[in-house]
């Protein structure tokens, strides 16, 4: 009696000790929902894919399984190609990209891929949960749900083409047209390189003609200073005789200097003559005599109304030729004059050559 009581003890211990361990097992094996998934379908875009094409491979399903929990109703989410299990497979293809999607009840997976190799390419299965960027609170590990593509073919381009040879090389396809362009690129590349080769030999005469040309300007821009400032003390009502004539001679000085290179600020009025016969080397060109001897004149001229006032000379008859005040219309010719000498000297002929300013 005392045995069989033992015995019905022992099997109470173990069955309370099988029910308390019920549970720590059962969190060991893992519940595969996938299992009550419905309408399952798989394709390829293209239909036929070949070696190097992008390829589109798309499998959906429906589920009452919510895989975003947190979303409205029509979601995408883009998976990191790194998780999926397709190691052995990255010699056979590359995934460019991933994306989980779903509308309403129906889930697609889509992947962009590019194959590199002929033949049937089978996938191993994979756990959609750990492919999915869900939080912790929304992750259950008890939970899985197993997907499995089905396999797909690829096919070579020997297939495609139908050839099984190498072949000879293509000549390089040409648009019509082209050929004249680029014979009008070639040869405006000699024309360029023949006018650069030139000017590389030329090169002395263009520098030389680029200094003229600003030789030239200056000068411009110095002789229209000097008529501009001759015209305003010209028309000057205010100025005495005195000042208008000092006026003239600095105006038509600063311009001579500055045209020939040559001290006229210092020259005295009958030393002007001698001033251009050095400057023309020993004698000046008949093209300019008249206008050198209009200026000579003026110098003497106006010399004579600034420092003759007063003195004795000036008293002497008769008075219209010994005063020292100038004549009624003298401000107007001799401006004229000094003028015309100024035009002449900038004029571009003969006379720039004899006075060898250049």
């Amino acid at each position: 009696m005392k045995k069989r009581l033992k015995n019905f003890y022992c099997f109470l211990a173990l069955t309370a000790a099988a029910l308390l361990a019920a549970p720590c097992f059962g969190q060991t094996f893992s519940e595969n929902i996938s299992d009550n998934a419905s309408e399952l379908s798989q394709s390829l875009l293209p239909l036929e894919v070949f070696v190097g094409d992008e390829a589109e491979l798309r499998y959906s399903f429906r589920s009452a399984v919510d895989f975003f929990p947190n979303a409205d109703l029509v979601m995408e989410e883009k998976i990191d190609v790194a998780k999926f299990p397709f190691r052995n497979l990255y010699d056979s293809l590359t995934i460019k990209s991933a994306f989980f999607s779903r509308n309403d009840m129906e889930y697609v997976i889509s992947l962009r891929i590019v194959p590199w190799r002929p033949g049937v390419i089978e996938f191993p299965p994979f756990d959609l949960f750990s492919i999915l960027n869900l939080s912790d609170k929304d992750k259950n590990k008890n939970i899985s749900y197993s997907i499995l593509f089905d396999p797909i073919e690829i096919k070579s381009i020997v297939e495609k083409t139908n050839l099984r040879e190498m072949q000879p090389p293509s000549p390089p396809f040409i648009i019509p047209g082209t050929t004249y362009v680029i014979f009008a690129i070639v040869l405006a590349a000699v024309l360029l390189f023949a006018l650069l080769l030139r000017a590389l030999i030329k090169f002395g005469d263009i520098r030389r003609w680029f200094n003229h040309m600003k030789i030239m300007r200056a000068y411009r821009r110095n002789s229209a200073v000097a008529i501009k400032k001759i015209k305003k003390l010209l028309k000057n009502k205010k100025a005495g005789d005195i000042e208008f004539c000092a006026s003239l001679q600095n105006i038509t000085r600063t311009y001579l200097a500055f045209r020939f290179d040559y001290p006229f600020e210092s020259a005295s009025a009958r030393g002007v003559r001698d001033a251009f016969q050095k400057i023309c080397i020993g004698e000046i060109p008949p093209a300019i005599e008249n206008s050198v001897e209009d200026l000579t004149s003026m110098f003497i001229r106006t010399d004579y109304i600034r420092y003759a006032h007063d003195s004795i000379e000036s008293q002497l008859y008769p008075p219209a030729e010994h005063q020292a005040k100038l004549a009624a219309n003298e401000r107007k010719s001799l401006t004229d004059m000094t003028l015309k000498a100024i035009n002449l000297f900038e004029s571009d002929g003969e006379s720039e050559e004899e006075l060898s300013v250049l």
